[in-house]
């Protein structure tokens, strides 16, 4: 049986710091989507950080939220944290996108292509690749490749991976990282994206 969590199950919230057993704290979330007795209830930070098992004592809903309060059961600490925060990201953090996205110039892409693998100096120093969700594509490539006048976005996708991939905090949020080589076969479709007034604005459908 595979390992399955509803999202009404989990309350992320960066507004709580140090946390112990049998604490009682106040939270509000947006949505209307109540909280259930009969399943377990985890708290994670926005990033998908684990941070313990919470039981919800008390709630009320409204159109637009849900407030109430609730209990702390279990903290996580040290490496039980490390996995469940590894489970939520690998889970969650790609917002059900099946893809991800690596930007390349012209040059490396020729490179790639021709011959069926991308392993740029990242892997050699940071040890993995560097890849992008959808809505940090201008953010990301107006950042490091403002240089050239077309930027390629690679539409990879993701069960036809080799290398593992990994979603980890970086600026903006988390970000997918592939550690190791990625095989040019797992790319979809190739997207060029020129400069408008300087800038790149990158939106599409996948």
């Amino acid at each position: 049986m595979g390992f399955h969590v509803e999202l009404n199950s989990i309350l992320r919230s960066d507004a709580y710091g140090d946390l112990t057993i049998g604490q009682e704290l106040l939270f509000e979330k947006t949505g209307s989507r109540v909280f259930f007795d009969d399943i377990p209830i985890w708290l994670t930070r926005s990033d998908w950080t684990a941070l313990a098992e919470i039981q919800v004592t008390q709630q009320t809903r409204t159109a637009e939220s849900v407030t109430g309060r609730f209990a702390v059961q279990h903290v996580y600490q040290g490496e039980e944290q490390q996995r469940l925060t590894a489970i939520f990201r690998r889970m969650y953090a790609d917002q059900g996108d099946p893809f991800v996205y690596v930007l390349m110039s012209y040059d490396t892409l020729q490179e790639a292509t021709a011959s069926g693998s991308y392993s740029p100096e990242s892997l050699r120093t940071e040890g993995f690749i560097h890849a992008s969700p959808k809505d940090q594509l201008t953010r990301v490539a107006n950042k490091y490749y403002s240089g050239f006048p077309t930027v390629f976005v690679v539409v990879v996708r993701k069960t036809k991976l080799i290398s593992p991939l990994k979603w980890e905090p970086a600026t903006g949020g988390l970000y997918p990282h592939i550690y190791g080589p990625l095989n040019m076969e797992a790319a979809e479709r190739v997207v060029a994206f020129p400069k408008i007034n300087q800038q790149f604005h990158i939106s599409f459908q996948t």
